[in-house]
């Protein structure tokens, strides 16, 4: 049977218990935190995960949103095709809930 031979238990033993092994873990352990941080942080702004924080991409695309389609009839789809969609699909017809007087919601197609 292979076993671990006496010098090598007694070296690590001997690491384990080095006084300054209390000094250095921590410091290699940020050394590793900080290499990580260099590499996600740039990702995380580029694609704007940071709360609070916008990427140079993400205020140019909002300079050129136009928010004032609400009364255009422009319906707002999830994909940016170029062209916004001016009709409502024919699958969303009815589908709007409206609040009652009473309290409550109902869909438009109830009314």
């Amino acid at each position: 049977a292979q076993g671990s031979s006496p010098s090598r238990k007694v070296f690590a033993l001997a690491l384990c218990t080095f006084p300054a092994m209390e000094k250095v873990l921590p410091v290699v352990g940020g050394v590793i935190g900080i290499w990580a941080a260099s590499k996600v942080i740039p990702i995380a702004y580029q694609w704007d995960m940071i709360p609070g924080v916008a990427s140079d991409a993400y205020k140019e695309k909002a300079k050129s949103i136009k928010y004032n389609h609400y009364s255009n009839g422009i319906v707002y789809s999830a994909y940016d095709s170029g062209e916004p969609i001016t009709e409502m699909p024919p699958e969303c017809a009815g589908k709007m809930l409206l609040k009652q007087k009473g309290g409550g919601w109902k869909l438009q197609s109830e009314m």
